[in-house]
Parts: structure tokens; sequence; C-alpha cells
């Protein structure tokens, strides 16, 4: 008699256990995902279309700019590096194309572009990382992460 309610209370508290570990991710992410004082920090994501093909292929790159003001002085007209990494290369020796435009327009006039594009020609096969960089007026950087575009060769 003994051990059976002693298996029931086992079973009992394996199940809240088990409740709780479930529970608790969800909680967590939850609160994760609220934007600090009501401000979301800027983010930049990267895609590549097509993300694989055969040579020579043309890859289209978008990049789309989140968490910050389209009227914010400090991104209006920011610094734009793509950084592309070829098969066999390390980051260090990464191709990279810089464009700085100017602000030219009256201060009432300021636009931020949020979307991004450029358009690389991809001749040798292998792995390509992409990268998108955005540097506002004060210095602060907002990076992608490395995009991957597979080129394969015509056999």
């Amino acid at each position: 008699m003994i051990g059976r309610p002693l298996h029931l209370t086992l079973v009992t508290l394996v199940v809240l256990v088990s409740g709780l570990a479930i529970a608790l991710p969800g909680k967590a992410v939850a609160s994760k995902d609220k934007p600090a004082a009501g401000k979301d920090k800027p983010r930049l994501s990267l895609v590549a279309d097509p993300a694989f093909g055969f040579t020579p292929v043309t890859v289209t790159l978008t990049g789309h700019l989140t968490g910050v003001d389209l009227k914010d002085r400090n991104f209006c007209h920011a610094a734009v590096t793509w950084v592309r990494i070829d098969p066999g290369q390390s980051e260090r020796d990464s191709f990279k194309v810089r464009e700085d435009p100017a602000c030219v327009h009256p201060d009432e006039e300021i636009s931020v572009a949020d979307t991004f594009t450029k358009t690389f020609e991809l001749y040798r096969p292998g792995s390509y990382l992409v990268r998108l960089e955005i540097q506002a007026k004060d210095g602060t950087r907002v990076v992608s992460s490395y995009t991957r575009v597979e080129v394969l060769r015509v056999q």
C-alpha cells in the first residue's frame, strides 16, 4: 500500500515539473520580444535571390532595415557596405563595395531608406557569403548576418 501512494506522488511531481518546463520557455520568449522603453533596436536582414544556381549566376541581394524611424536624421543616407567572401577566401580577404551617398536635401525632407539592393555576377563554383552593413552618421553600425549563395558547376 505504501508503494502506490508514493508512485502517484512521483508521477504527479513529474507532470508538474514537465508542465513548468514547457510553460517557462514560452514566457521567457514573450518577455524577450518586448522592446525596451518602446524603442526597437535597428536590425538588418538580407536575402539572396537565387540562393543557388549554375555558373554563371546573377544574384540579387535585398536587405531590409527595421527598427529605425524613417525620419531619423542619423540614418538619412547612411553609408552602405556590401561584403562578399568568395570561395576559398577569408573574411580578411573579402571583396567590399562601399556606397557613401550624400544627404543634400533640406532638413524637413529627411527620408531613411529601409530597402537596399545589389546585384553580383558569380562565375566561380563554390559557396559565397554576403553580408550588408549600414553605418549611420554618428557611427552606429547595423550588420546583417551572412547569407550563403551556392554556385554549382555545369557538368
